[in-house]
């Protein structure tokens, strides 16, 4: 619910970007780079035992095509709380995920961005013993909000689904969003 809501308040806000966007043209064209926090919502089974994720990304850009398609690559640390009712059975989880993938501009300011991936599990639960890493995948839709020079606001919605990393664990999905100052050099 309070996805929906803050989603809600920046709807108005993608759209009048966008309409200013449609006239600008980004500055820059060698490889970009964005340093984010991120948060979401635990969806899923996850949800069950888990409330959200905090973290921070650090990720690259790099041009295929001239403003319209770069590969990207993307790390960071990714808290997901567990909820206080399992707080004494199992410990927050605690992610690196290691993605690379695709960003298209479909407008001057809107993209598509798909990441695939690994990420690594830093802690240990109280359940059966497992693996250290997972398959992650992670669809996205953003916004780029221009300012002035080579720098930019990047916001993007995703949703983030790893793979099983214990044997009694299903996948572990949320929906999150990603905040991120942007710039080139």
């Amino acid at each position: 619910m309070k996805t929906i809501n803050a989603l809600t308040l920046l709807l108005p806000l993608f759209a009048f970007q966008g309409a200013k966007a449609q006239s600008q043209v980004y500055g820059g064209t060698g490889i970009r780079y964005s340093v984010g926090i991120e948060t979401g919502l635990a969806t899923g089974y996850l949800a069950k035992k888990y409330e959200a994720p905090l973290g921070v990304s650090v990720q690259a850009e790099f041009p295929i095509t001239e403003r319209i398609l770069y590969a990207s690559v993307n790390t960071g640390f990714n808290n997901i709380f567990v909820s206080g009712n399992y707080s004494r059975l199992v410990d927050d989880l605690q992610l690196v995920p290691v993605k690379a993938g695709l960003k298209y501009f479909y407008r001057s300011n809107l993209y598509l961005q798909s990441e695939i991936g690994f990420s690594f599990l830093l802690n240990k639960t109280n359940c059966v013993e497992g693996k250290k890493a997972a398959f992650v995948y992670a669809p996205q839709a953003g916004m780029i909000f221009y300012l002035h020079n080579n720098n930019y606001i990047d916001a993007g919605l995703r949703y983030e689904s790893n793979g099983k990393f214990y044997h009694c664990d299903h996948t572990n999905n949320f929906v999150g969003f990603r905040i991120a100052w942007g710039f080139s050099l």
